[in-house]
């Protein structure tokens, strides 16, 4: 008895936890469609240089989880067809999508860049996704700086005086996490702020955020404690390149 609780309550830990990576399914195909199985597919991420290899299986597809926000760059190698590299690949926490790349018959020195890609698309699961990452945080006006002024751009929410609703469902169906952990101020009463409202930053300043997006619709299973939607906040992380931020706040 003891054992079977444990698992229960392990198993409700991880049903409440925020998907803070992402997932994406590179598919490799030649000119007639046809898929290329055994091509190797390098994604780069551009922040830090670091790289991750997969190989297509036979149905041509190449599988990267658990990858880090942010920006890549992809190449794509086989034997018998020019080498085919694509750059600006935006991933975004929690991100489920499926891209194919089509190889031109060559050889592996000759290089094919891939402009202008189709959007990423979410063709992998059934959730509401909706993010805003750190450049339209910090260009966005934003009242007195808080993140939560953007989530009413998004269709189904709306902002109310006692909290955040989504899909027509009160505040306490909103759960908010960050970087995968609960970051609720009142567990018997949800609110975006930390103290109950009377401060005028709401969980962490937008300096630190790198991504603010919510989840609604039917969430899969790594998302649990809620039944309007979530909002999730990424802090920022380090890079290869120095970065910070200056800004100046006039209210009259």
């Amino acid at each position: 008895m003891k054992l079977f609780a444990i698992a229960v309550l392990s198993l409700a830990a991880a049903l409440h936890a925020q998907q803070t990576t992402a997932t994406f399914y590179a598919v490799v195909t030649d000119s007639s469609g046809a898929t290329v199985p055994a091509a190797t597919v390098t994604l780069t991420h551009d922040g830090t240089g670091a790289t991750v290899t997969r190989t297509s299986s036979e149905t041509g597809e190449a599988v990267f989880d658990f990858l880090r926000v942010g920006s890549y760059s992809l190449r794509v190698e086989a034997k018998g067809f020019k080498r085919a590299e694509s750059k600006g690949i935006e991933l975004s926490a929690a991100q489920n999508v499926r891209q194919t790349y089509t190889l031109e018959v060559g050889a592996t020195t000759e290089t094919v860049n891939v402009e202008g890609s189709a959007p990423l698309i979410n063709a992998v699961s059934s959730e509401q996704l909706n993010t805003f990452e750190n450049a339209k945080i910090l260009d966005l006006p934003v009242l007195r700086r808080n993140y939560t002024g953007l989530l009413a751009l998004n269709s189904g929410v709306t902002m109310a005086a006692e909290g955040v609703r989504m899909n027509g469902i009160g505040k306490n169906g909103v759960s908010y996490n960050v970087d995968g952990t609960d970051a609720g101020g009142n567990p018997e009463g949800r609110y975006s702020s930390n103290y109950l409202q009377p401060n005028l930053i709401d969980i962490m300043s937008i300096e630190a955020i790198q991504e603010v997006h919510t989840v609604k619709g039917v969430p899969p299973a790594e998302y649990g404690n809620m039944v309007a939607g979530q909002v999730n906040l990424l802090s920022r992380s380090g890079g290869n390149q120095f970065h910070g931020s200056l800004f100046e706040n006039n209210r009259t």
